[in-house]
């Protein structure tokens, strides 16, 4: 790996982890206000279309997370080289 290719990874972790928690952190909060209808409803179809919007936003965060654990290794595998 070249000193620009490390440093062109550098910046690109930078900028998935900036993206990784702006995105973490509205889904976070759209997740909330669905959760909070959820608990108001007293329809039990409309409550069960939003525990499922629930999962999807759970899949949501947990895809975040892999790609921060990607982003990871491949910071890491620098260093190894390095």
């Amino acid at each position: 790996m070249t000193d620009i290719e490390r440093k062109k990874l550098e910046e690109l972790v930078a900028k998935v982890f900036t993206l990784a928690y702006e995105l973490g952190t509205n889904v976070d909060e759209l997740f909330r206000e669905v959760r909070q209808l959820r608990f108001e409803t007293k329809d039990k179809d409309f409550e069960a279309a939003l525990i499922n919007l629930e999962h999807a936003f759970f899949m949501v965060a947990q895809s975040i997370n892999i790609l921060k654990d990607q982003t990871r290794n491949a910071i890491t595998s620098t260093k190894k080289i390095a």
